[in-house]
């Protein structure tokens, strides 16, 4: 099961998912009879303290049931664009990464091992219902790059090319690193089109993008040159 909290979040994702049951908060008519076509329970102020994740107590949390897995074919991967995540650990940047992904039409998202999970109510939270919309599955990343070989693998790193200077071209898989330590060393051994996001700044600047707005610019890049 996971769960979606707080009113847009809750209609977000009931857009795509079919809740098992609607919690709100003792008294709050409104909303009780917003949702009276599901399952739909009372509880009190302290028992929503206690189911919320979040330190601002949300008005209604809705209890979905986790879709089936999805899996791709050699055929989905040859078509268009696969991002593909490596250690993304915090939720709320998965979630953002998610959202991202159905906001530049992304055709799939691999999410990979010691990611967080793309159900975790703050994941599900930044998606902003992306979670419902992207085609994505929870998969090791490394055996689909070798049994694809002629896919070019980008990754963002400091010694690549600038990524406006590059050609760039569908289809791809492009590969988003750990918050703190970037790629892993496997999987970084298998990009063979590294790219670098040129910094503009004339003065002191930060060290490195958030991997969620990295991912941003690097998608929009290649999706931009696809029209």
């Amino acid at each position: 099961m996971n769960i979606a909290e707080g009113l847009k979040c809750v209609n977000d994702t009931i857009a795509f998912f079919t809740p098992e049951a609607i919690i709100v908060k003792e008294g709050d008519s409104d909303t009780y009879e917003r949702y009276c076509e599901y399952p739909v329970y009372s509880v009190s102020e302290a028992d929503m303290k206690t189911l919320s994740q979040f330190q601002s107590l949300p008005s209604v949390i809705a209890v979905f049931r986790l879709p089936e897995p999805r899996k791709f074919s050699k055929k989905d991967y040859s078509e268009g664009l696969t991002l593909m995540l490596d250690g993304v650990q915090d939720p709320g940047n998965l979630g953002t990464i998610l959202r991202i992904a159905s906001w530049f039409g992304v055709a799939r998202v691999v999410i990979g091992s010691g990611c967080a999970d793309p159900f975790n109510p703050k994941a599900v939270q930044a998606s902003m219902g992306a979670v419902g919309m992207v085609h994505f599955t929870q998969e090791e990343l490394l055996p689909i790059i070798e049994k694809n070989p002629d896919i070019p693998v980008c990754g963002t790193l400091l010694d690549g090319t600038d990524i406006y200077s590059t050609p760039l071209q569908l289809p791809a898989f492009v590969v988003m690193g750990n918050e703190g330590s970037g790629l892993s060393e496997r999987l970084r051994e298998k990009v063979n089109m590294p790219l670098l996001i040129p910094c503009f700044a004339d003065g002191p600047h930060a060290e490195s993008l958030n991997v969620a707005a990295a991912t941003a610019v690097t998608v929009s890049e290649f999706m931009r040159r696809s029209i």
